[in-house]
């Protein structure tokens, strides 16, 4: 205690005071830590996620542009064969001639020749359907030997060696399109010569060339081509471990830049023209008619982002989440340590108010005894000594109990247990607490359950049993009513003592079996204590194999009941 303004203030209520201030303190630090850990966390994962999702668009793209390389190559491929087709077809006539008239050929375009390596240089004409260039095409037998040898099987035919040069000699491309162009022109399908033979005469009439012959174009190509590109696609993807939805976009116009939105993405356009032979065309205005733009769009590429960042977004989560918990702990043990020195200034407070109480007592007896001639009485000498022997054992009644809250803790306390009188016990217990209260005080006991004997340590269940009756009987107003009825039930002997006191509140029913702990009553302590009562009866029934339990009602009073094992 110390006095200011007149005041009294207690030292544990200051302690106490600045507790809770640094208390809150550590807690809006750890609050401050904590936003910042996760804000940056926040920070990173999203930086994160933006480059992932760069760099998935960047795989997207490269594996667009890889499928769009196998679908060139299958538009060549188809090129050749369509090529190699038309050349060796009967109405095809190739013709070689050289200076020397060494190894000519006059031959369909089905037949095979070879051309020696001194015969150079020399003139190719193709005849199709009877019809023969004038200006043949000029190459040599080291140049037409060069492609053969490109061709992966022997004895290569005329036709397909002429393909094979064709697409690195863009005039040999232009003389064989221009060769089947014109025969093509004056061989329609009946369909398309019946339309031409109705509208060649009207204005603005245009000749269907891509209906016809070389040129022909399917009336699907578009989905045929979006169906082609998206199976390279799909097959580009799996290489990369890519699962994710998209969509092959093919527009006849450029469309706008690609989308940066962070719930969508988009390879770049690319021109595609890979149908039919309109790639190869360079002078006819058939070719932009058959131009294409593709690209993929990626709906909701996040799911494929996130899950390539799993390992890292679980660790980060479980790094915030641990250091939650970690912060949480501390302030679960600065709370219990917060607790535990209220307890301990609490119970040195009562320990002190109870030791105070004895001595002061003890110390009048004696001084009664020396300055009031208490000596020469010897009814006032017995009866000062009987005080003083009370006090003592008061005194060794508390000491008692601290030592074996000590004992007990330190699992030192072996019970001696024996057959006991329930009903002797009991009714010795109700005559000690009777005689040791100056209250109205009224105890009743029924044996409901007829048992005779139970199996405990004598001392320490007698301790038990007057615990529960001196809280019951402090705790009551006047007139005390105090019930003991045993039970069974579990082949358990079950003790309950009912009162009529204040009660205990709901919020702290469950607490009051702690160690040093006190129902709090503001700065007013009618009734002293330590706070190791109850504590102690929990240990010394659960030692016995037993329970004991609780239940209240504030302003009505209080039901404690003990099993121990029959």
């Amino acid at each position: 205690m110390v006095l200011v303004d007149g005041r009294v203030i207690s030292f544990t209520f200051i302690n106490q005071f600045n507790m809770k201030r640094k208390l809150k303190i550590v807690l809006f630090l750890i609050a401050l830590s904590v936003t910042g850990i996760i804000i940056f966390q926040g920070y990173w994962s999203f930086n994160a996620y933006k480059e992932n999702k760069k760099l998935f668009e960047t795989k997207i793209d490269e594996a667009m542009q890889r499928a769009l390389d196998s679908c060139k190559r299958d538009y060549f491929d188809s090129i050749r064969t369509v090529l190699v087709k038309r050349l060796s077809e009967s109405t095809t006539v190739i013709k070689i001639d050289s200076p020397s008239q060494i190894n000519t050929a006059a031959v369909g375009g089905r037949s095979t020749f070879s051309i020696g390596p001194l015969v150079t240089p020399y003139a190719i004409w193709i005849s199709v359907h009877g019809s023969k260039n004038s200006s043949p095409f000029q190459t040599s037998s080291k140049i037409y030997n060069y492609y053969r040898s490109k061709i992966n099987h022997r004895n290569a035919t005329v036709p397909e060696v002429l393909t094979e040069m064709s697409f690195y000699v863009p005039p040999l491309m232009t003389e064989l399109i221009q060769d089947f162009f014109m025969y093509d022109g004056t061989n329609p399908p009946p369909a398309v010569r019946a339309y031409i033979e109705a509208n060649y005469q009207k204005p603005g009439f245009k000749y269907p060339i891509e209906q016809s012959g070389i040129f022909e174009q399917p009336s699907n190509y578009k989905q045929a081509d979006s169906l082609k590109i998206g199976n390279y696609l799909r097959a580009e993807l799996a290489k990369i471990h890519i699962n994710a939805p998209f969509a092959v976009n093919l527009a006849s116009t450029p469309t706008a830049s690609r989308s940066d939105h962070v719930f969508f993405s988009e390879t770049n356009e690319y021109k595609y023209q890979y149908h039919g032979f309109t790639f190869l065309l360079t002078n006819y205005t058939l070719q932009p008619r058959y131009t294409l733009y593709a690209r993929a769009a990626f709906r909701n590429p996040q799911y494929v982002v996130i899950k390539g960042m799993l390992i890292t977004l679980s660790l980060s989560a479980l790094l915030v989440l641990f250091t939650i918990f970690s912060f949480y702990y501390i302030i679960r043990i600065i709370n219990q340590q917060k607790a535990l020195g209220e307890l301990k200034d609490d119970f040195i407070n009562n320990m002190t108010h109870e030791l105070k109480t004895p001595i002061a007592t003890i110390t009048v007896a004696i001084e009664g005894l020396q300055k009031f001639n208490a000596l020469n009485d010897p009814e006032k000498t017995q009866r000062y000594l009987q005080t003083s022997r009370n006090e003592l054992a008061r005194l060794n009644e508390l000491v008692s109990k601290v030592l074996d809250v000590a004992a007990f803790e330190n699992k030192e306390i072996t019970l001696v247990k024996e057959r006991l009188k329930v009903d002797d016990l009991v009714n010795e217990l109700i005559a000690v607490e009777k005689s040791k209260t100056e209250k109205a005080l009224t105890i009743t006991y029924n044996n409901n359950a007829g048992i005779d004997l139970v199996t405990a340590d004598k001392l320490h269940f007698k301790n038990v049993m007057l615990n529960i009756l001196d809280n019951a009987v402090k705790y009551s107003n006047e007139p005390a009513a105090i019930n003991i009825t045993l039970d069974k039930g579990n082949n358990m002997a079950v003790f309950t003592i009912k009162d009529n006191g204040i009660g205990i509140p709901a919020a702290h029913i469950n607490r009051v079996f702690e160690k040093f702990y006190r129902v709090p009553t503001g700065n007013v302590h009618n009734v002293k204590g330590t706070g190791l009562g109850l504590n102690y009866v929990r240990y010394i029934v659960e030692a016995h194999g037993g329970l004991v339990a609780v239940k209240s009602e504030l302003n009505v009073g209080s039901e404690f009941t003990v099993s121990i094992p029959l």
